[in-house]
């Protein structure tokens, strides 16, 4: 891929992370702040992330190299921050991408990525053009506001021997197939159930893994544990 290339979030699924770059604006006796943060993924280069107005952008990008900026401090560079939350997961493939959404009563828009591996999960977010990193922080009153389609109302079997399958519905009504065979996982978001809607723009990948078994069953809820989605308390649950 080219520098400067405008990604979408599903083409990071898969790739694993090579190594993390990130450059922070140190300013006279303030904590140094996250301006840009490059995760290096195997296939693809170093993916910069960063927040040009509202919400999250992602580019193939290399990093630049660190500067003086005189009386309004200094841009440093840092390969691999070993307190950085994200670092963990080097070695990792990324195992899904969802959207994170922000809403209230003026704006509804999309505040960024939470970013899952096998070791656990790390969100990324774009708030008051600052870049947050947040693994198990609480972000105290914005929390309200921020939301993922993850919580499933209705779940249809659709297949119970080789391979798994399901149709979904999240609790904000997106069609969901879930399907497992030969060992992968995979997760797809779609406008319907019906086939013949799948080749659009609405159509993507969120979801996907490979167990290295071979196998063509699993529970659902070992499927959903891995995929990161759970089940609404009043979920519908039947066989297609």
């Amino acid at each position: 891929m080219t520098d400067d290339e405008e990604l979408y979030a599903a083409d990071l699924i898969g790739k694993r992370l090579l190594r993390v770059t990130t450059a922070w604006h140190h300013y006279a006796d303030g904590e140094p702040s996250l301006l840009h943060l490059w995760l290096h993924l195997e296939g693809l280069g170093p993916v910069h992330f960063h927040t040009p107005s509202t919400g999250l952008s992602l580019t193939i990008d290399q990093p630049h190299e660190p500067y003086s900026m005189e009386q309004y401090g200094s841009i440093v560079v840092v390969e691999d921050p070993p307190g950085l939350p994200v670092t963990r997961f080097i070695g990792e493939p990324v195992r899904s991408v969802r959207e994170i959404g922000y809403r209230d009563a003026r704006v509804d828009f999309g505040a960024g990525l939470t970013l899952q591996f096998p070791g656990g999960s790390i969100r990324l977010l774009a708030l008051d053009d600052e870049l947050v990193l947040a693994h198990d922080r609480h972000l105290g009153p914005v929390e309200t506001h921020l939301h993922e389609d993850v919580i499933l109302a209705r779940v249809v079997q659709t297949s119970g021997g080789f391979p798994s399958q399901w149709d979904a519905w999240t609790t904000g009504g997106q069609y969901l197939c879930l399907r497992y065979r030969h060992g992968e996982g995979t997760v797809e978001q779609h406008p319907s159930e019906d086939i013949d809607t799948w080749d659009g723009e609405e159509s993507r990948l969120w979801t996907k893994w490979d167990d290295g078994t071979d196998g063509g069953h699993i529970e659902l809820t070992d499927f959903l544990a891995l995929a990161g989605l759970r089940l609404a308390s009043t979920a519908e649950i039947s066989r297609g």
